[in-house]
């Protein structure tokens, strides 16, 4: 799996560039930062959990690392030692209604994400497991060794590209080199698109969210 590190040299490599180090790494980052609200099959999930904690509404990256990179909760399910529940989305500020008419701890039914946390109304009486199902932000590159999605694969060539086209046009001032990443990023990017929906289709119409 390519790394961090690795992503930037074949960058350099591309460039035939060995003195761009620092605005390569910057370059990544912006790329990165362009798609990563796009959804793709390696940002969403429902495989991660966190347990509530008697008389705690609130929930941040303490309560589970991914929370405060939350992009979008689709769905946030409450299981007991019976079954499984949704819970119903509020808006922040309808939430901050049921929060001031506080009738005491109990099971949530109630949720809404703001300010990087996921607050939960009645607070919690007991100890329940909360599974969200979450577009979310992957954690950054940081360290040479660092790796995630974004590295590798079609992303991979998604957020190269990208990144050599901020450096052609922003830095190096190569309209030829710019001009051949504005024609590889969108084949790319329709690559990721169908990888994506060959994943995650399952075959039904479905209603959306507005």
């Amino acid at each position: 799996m390519a790394s961090f590190l690795d992503l930037r040299n074949q960058i350099a490599s591309d460039l035939t560039r060995d003195d761009l180090s620092s605005q390569i790494a910057s370059a990544v980052s912006d790329a990165i930062a362009h798609y990563e609200t796009d959804r793709f099959y390696f940002n969403v999930t429902r495989s991660l959990t966190f347990p509530t904690v008697v008389g705690q509404s609130a929930y941040t990256g303490n309560d589970l690392a991914q929370i405060p990179n939350i992009i979008r909760i689709d769905h946030l399910f409450l299981r007991d030692t019976v079954s499984t529940y949704e819970l119903d989305r509020y808006e922040p500020d309808e939430f901050e209604w049921l929060q001031g008419n506080n009738t005491g701890p109990g099971k949530p039914s109630c949720f809404t994400y703001v300010d990087g946390q996921i607050l939960l109304w009645p607070v919690p009486i007991t100890v329940y497991t909360m599974r969200p199902h979450m577009h979310y932000r992957l954690a950054p590159l940081v360290s040479d060794t660092d790796t995630n999605a974004w590295c590798n694969g079609i992303a991979g060539q998604l957020i190269r590209s990208h990144a050599k086209l901020l450096l052609y046009t922003n830095l190096i001032e190569d309209t030829d080199g710019m001009q051949r990443m504005q024609l590889q990023i969108p084949a790319f990017k329709a690559k990721l698109d169908y990888e994506t929906s060959a994943r995650t289709a399952t075959g039904q119409i479905r209603g959306t969210d507005f």
